[in-house]
Order: C-alpha cells, then structure tokens, then sequence
C-alpha cells in the first residue's frame, strides 16, 4: 500500500509539472501565430468601377453570371445587377461562405480577405459608382 501511495504521489506531481512547463507553451504559439498575420488592405472609398466590377468580373460576371448565361438568373456584368444580388440575393454571405447560402464562386476558390472586404466596405458605404 505505501508503494502505491508513493508511485501515485510521483505520479501525480509529474503531471503538475508537464502541465505546468507545457501549457504556456502551446499558449504563445498560438498567440505568435495571430501575430504574424498579414493585414487586409481595403480602399477608402471603393467604387464599383474601380474596385468592385474587377473583382466581379474575375469571379462571376463574366464567367457564370454573365449576360448570356445569367446563372440562377443573376447577370453580375453591370452594376444594377451587382447592387441587386448584393441587395436581395445575398452575394456578400454567397462571397463568405455563410451558412444558409451557396457558397460562391462554385468549382472556384474563395475570393481574397481583400477582396470580400473591399465589397464588404462597398455595401456598407453605400453602393458608390
């Protein structure tokens, strides 16, 4: 019994002390990683000439919801329909990949942290031309 006692007592105090020595560890890898993240350039003011419709047109407007084939009735080549899809279509969830929405562009990667947050910045601005 006094065997177990001590081997338990051994026992129990290494573990105290890994979690002790290994613990903070794992704690300041993760918060270097976070650190070391690129930040996100978004215009000021974005437009949609300047700034959204080149986006558009890579990923969608020209490609799926275009003029001719106006996937899931949607043509994304001029900025009334833009403004629409963003408007009543959820196109900044579909951009995000947000639950409840198709994700988008299909059979593509997602678009850049830039890109989703220029368009983002664009909505919440007000549509600028």
């Amino acid at each position: 019994m006094k065997r177990t006692f001590t081997f338990l007592s051994v026992a129990t105090a290494f573990c105290v002390i890994a979690a002790t020595v290994i613990m903070p560890s794992c704690k300041s890898s993760k918060s270097t990683a976070a650190s070391n993240s690129t930040p996100i350039t978004v215009p000021d003011k974005p437009s949609y000439a300047v700034h959204v419709k080149p986006i558009v047109d890579a990923a969608c407007g020209t490609k799926c919801h275009s003029p001719a084939k106006k996937a899931d009735g949607l043509d994304l080549s001029y900025y009334e329909g833009v403004k629409d899809a963003c408007e009543k279509h959820k196109l900044l969830g579909s951009i995000k990949h947000e639950s409840g929405v198709k994700a988008m562009p299909r059979m593509a990667p997602q678009l850049s942290k830039e890109a989703i947050a220029t368009i983002e910045k664009w909505i919440n601005d007000g549509y600028a031309q």
